[in-house]
C-alpha cells in the first residue's frame, strides 16, 4: 500500500509520514511537496493521499483522501471507501486508524494478480 502526504507546513507532512513508517512499517510512505502532487499522484498511484487540498478531478478513484489543513475547522476532510465525513481533531490513532481503513479497501478492490 502507498500512502502520501502532501501538506502544509513541510514539518506536519515530514513527521506524520515518519509515524505511519514507524508504526506501519508494511505501508510504503511518500513525503512531498504539495506542489508535486497531481504529477505524483498520477506516477505513484497511491491507495491514500494526505493533502492540504481537496480530491482534483484528475485523481477520481483512490481509494482514500484526506483533505487535511490543520489550522482550519474542521482540520481534516476525509474521503474513504465511497463514505465522506470529517474529524474535529486529527491525532496519531485517527492516523493510524485512516492508514488501516485504506488498507483494507484498497485489498478489497484489488484483483488476484494484487493490483
Amino acid at each position: 500500500m502507498v500512502t502520501v502526504f502532501a501538506i502544509e507546513p513541510r514539518s506536519y507532512r515530514q513527521v506524520m509520514g515518519r509515524a505511519i513508517q514507524a508504526m506501519r512499517p508494511r505501508v510504503e510512505v511518500v513525503v512531498l511537496d504539495p506542489e508535486t502532487l497531481e504529477t505524483a499522484v498520477a506516477r505513484l498511484d497511491p491507495d491514500l493521499v494526505f493533502a492540504d487540498r481537496p480530491e482534483s478531478g484528475g485523481a477520481p478513484g483512490r481509494a482514500a483522501w484526506v483533505e487535511f489543513r490543520p489550522y482550519e475547522e474542521p482540520p481534516a476532510r476525509v474521503r474513504l471507501g465511497g463514505r465522506s465525513w470529517e474529524l474535529e481533531e486529527v491525532d496519531l490513532p485517527d492516523l493510524l486508524s485512516l492508514v488501516d481503513q485504506a488498507e483494507e479497501v484498497a485489498r478489497a478492490g484489488r484483483d488476484p494478480r494484487g493490483r
